[in-house]
């Protein structure tokens, strides 16, 4: 009886070991719905830069990423960015996480010279994106979180980020209709939603109140039915050369 007893016991023991086994969990025991998701967006742009690294809490996240011809946003993509057409973002632990851009060793994971860092606090269940922009001593950091609700069938939803240092503010427009006012440098819009009909997928920035845009953009996958986006005006204002890859630009961030 009592080897009954001890077999039943290692029985049970056994069956609990492989139910803790089989609970999905990801990145330090974690449950996915525990964590927090962000997208990190390098738009810090210089005339001339090696590949870079991302850094989570001293960790390397990335692949070897460029600014040229287009910052990447990782993961995921965009318009007018690298990367593909989805709208991916990295899984972190909620709390404050180290976020660091480096130029790294060749042939290695080591920094060769760090080029930002940031300490977000970020909390369990929210997705964010987390954008650089300017450069050296300038360069800055903005943490935006990101309102995933899609829209209903017809319309696509968007907001509007400003990274261009040297203009200080910005209106957006698409076509010649303005969707977005008075949007400072590190300033972000409310969301707004365009119609799938649009007469127009043309967008532009102009200084607020401006009659002319500074720069256009223009393509159709930037209106598609319940997609959610985030628009970003990037580069320098003051550097009109188009070949030049610090010149002001727009680009769509794919979020949802």
């Amino acid at each position: 009886m009592k080897i009954n007893y001890i077999i039943a016991g290692l029985m049970a023991m056994i069956f609990l070991a492989g139910c803790e086994k089989n609970t999905f969990r990801i990145s330090n025991y974690i449950t996915a719905g525990e964590q927090a998701q962000v997208k990190i967006n390098f738009f810090s742009m210089y005339r001339a830069l090696p590949v870079y690294q991302i850094k989570v809490n001293d960790v390397r996240v990335s692949s070897n990423l460029s600014i040229s011809p287009n910052p990447t946003p990782f993961p995921g993509g965009g318009l007018n960015t690298g990367g593909a057409s989805t709208a991916d973002y990295l899984a972190i632990n909620p709390g404050v996480a180290k976020v660091a851009i480096s130029l790294p060793k060749i042939g290695t994971n080591d920094d060769s010279l760090q080029l930002a860092t940031t300490s977000p606090t970020l909390d369990a269940g929210k997705k964010y994106s987390l954008y650089f922009a300017d450069t050296a001593t300038n360069m800055i950091s903005l943490l935006v979180a990101d309102t995933l609700a899609r829209p209903d069938s017809g319309y696509a939803k968007y907001k509007f980020v400003n990274l261009m240092p040297d203009v200080p503010a910005l209106d957006l427009y698409i076509g010649t209709i303005k969707v977005a006012s008075n949007i400072p440098y590190k300033g972000v819009s409310p969301s707004f939603l365009i119609n799938t009909n649009s007469s127009s997928t043309t967008w532009g920035i102009r200084t607020v109140n401006g009659i002319t845009n500074l720069i256009t953009y223009a393509s159709a996958s930037s209106i598609n039915n319940q997609r959610v986006y985030t628009v970003i005006a990037r580069g320098y204002n003051g550097i009109t050369a188009t070949t030049d890859i610090r010149s002001r630009k727009i680009s769509l961030i794919f979020n949802e």
